[in-house]
């Protein structure tokens, strides 16, 4: 039988110290857009968060490259399909250097490594009998890359995502026996041994579980060239999204299990119903938490290359620069609910709470600290406030920022109550006390604001030990 493992055994103690988080790895069929970034800079807060807390931190990402669509992709292109995911591939990870984003692995599921590693564990499972071979006739979503029974679809076969009509599929295949950890989900769940959250996902997962029985997974294809091939069949290939969500354990680096696995809500179940199931054929441990956020919106609609509306969140960045991006998808739309992005929004947040607010604050209180000669020399600021690092940790991004948020607007009315221009003459003492407050407060919100605003957070640092102000965020037509 084939020996799958993780290296947790050996290091559990450091295990329980590493906050491991991973991304869903997004499918290489067309370069990122705002809908990919968002997930992955929620990602890169809660990882900053922790590496500042002194934590041992492990932020997993990566690129899905196999599957019939990747096929379909290339072909357009002209182009082989290892020739296609390296470069599209590529065009992910400049993306997030480009966001700020700060992976410490990034996983491709075409790495030799990853290959074998998938092998093995189907391999184990067919050894443990987990696996049978028999006939498939039903349809098929590409664009999903999953087999959908009637009730999931619309009129005509139609996928209700991306409305295109599925494909009727007849194959002699594997299966993965699903269905009989249909109780042991429903009991994992329960009892938390796996966090699902927010808690109505979690209600629906349970809900789905009580109501529908499950159906055995297919687990291979037979038609499909593009992908890992089943070890004792090489006629077939294993399902795209069995390799994909072994990418958890290929890029782990011995950080086994998973603090917390961010992911989409369309993929929650695979998520939470085929990949615990999996683990625990395998005799593997099971994710800490799972959290399922939201759509990311256009105006109201879904993201879509045929609706026209993808935003590429390069261009926005290179306009009004990335910690606009990172501060208005954040602060505008409460992380795990559904949220909508509009370039009339965002710069009305840029204008308001941005340059006006905090870059208008620190650019005021420098000034006025050396129109008025105020001696002051910076230090670094690490106080914690229970409040917003509760908040982080709970995923409530736009809470906290809406809490560091008062700060920045608190010193602003201390500018406007205290008026410094006026103190000047009446009280010096005053003055000097008042100023040096301000830019106390300054280097708090610097020190806060890091996770979200990285950029802002060392700009505004730099402006505090120079003492030369300058424009954070300046103005856009």
């Amino acid at each position: 039988m084939a020996e799958i493992s993780t290296p947790q055994t050996e290091k559990s103690s450091q295990e329980k110290e590493t906050f491991f988080i991973t991304t869903a790895i997004h499918y290489v069929s067309d370069i990122p857009h705002i809908g990919h970034a968002y997930e992955m800079i929620a990602a890169d807060i809660l990882a900053r968060y922790w590496r500042r807390r002194g934590r041992d931190t492990f932020y997993l990402a990566g690129t899905d490259e196999h599957g019939q669509k990747i096929i379909q992709a290339a072909e357009k292109r002209g182009m082989k399909p290892k020739e296609f995911v390296d470069e599209v591939s590529l065009h992910y990870k400049a993306a997030w250097a480009a966001l700020e984003i700060r992976y410490d692995n990034f996983i491709r599921t075409t790495d030799p490594a990853h290959e074998k590693y998938v092998q093995d564990f189907v391999q184990k499972l067919c050894d443990l009998d987990e696996i049978y071979k028999d006939r498939y006739e039903g349809l098929y979503c590409v664009g999903c890359e999953e087999y959908k029974t009637k009730n999931e679809l619309g009129p005509n076969n139609v996928c209700l995502i991306h409305k295109k009509k599925c494909e009727g599929v007849f194959e002699n295949i594997y299966f993965f026996k699903l269905s009989k950890y249909q109780n042991q989900l429903i009991d994992v769940i329960e009892k938390n041994k796996i966090e699902i959250e927010p808690i109505e996902r979690r209600n629906e997962i349970l809900s789905f579980l009580k109501r529908e029985p499950l159906r055995d997974l297919a687990i291979s294809r037979s038609k499909v060239s593009w992908g890992i091939s089943v070890p004792w069949d090489k006629t077939q290939t294993i399902y795209v999204w069995v390799d994909a969500l072994l990418n958890y354990i290929t890029g782990a680096r011995g950080h086994w299990p998973p603090s917390l696995q961010l992911i989409g809500k369309d993929i929650f179940r695979f998520h939470c119903i085929i990949w615990p199931a999996m683990l625990m054929a395998a005799g593997l441990e099971l994710p800490r938490k799972i959290f399922i956020h939201g759509f990311l919106t256009v105006d109201g609609e879904k993201i879509s290359k045929s609706r026209g509306n993808i935003i590429d969140p390069l261009q926005i960045s290179r306009i009004y620069g990335v910690d606009a991006l990172r501060y208005f998808l954040f602060r505008e739309m409460p992380f795990g609910q559904d949220g909508d992005f509009t370039i009339d929004r965002f710069e009305k947040r840029y204008c308001s709470d941005l340059a006006n607010d905090l870059g208008n604050l620190v650019q005021r209180v420098i000034t006025m600290a050396n129109r008025y000669k105020v001696p002051w020399r910076y230090k670094t600021i690490t106080k914690s406030y229970f409040q917003i690092d509760r908040a982080i940790e709970n995923l409530e991004f736009h809470k906290a920022l809406d809490l560091i948020w008062d700060i920045v607007v608190e010193a602003n009315k201390k500018i406007d109550t205290e008026k410094p221009w006026e103190l000047f003459e009446k009280d010096p003492q005053k003055l000097e006390k008042v100023i040096s407050q301000l830019l106390e407060a300054i280097s708090q919100i610097a020190f806060q604001i890091d996770p979200f605003l990285p950029e802002t957070s060392w700009l505004i640092i730099d402006q505090l030990k120079s003492m030369k102000p300058d424009h954070l965020f300046p103005r856009h037509k």
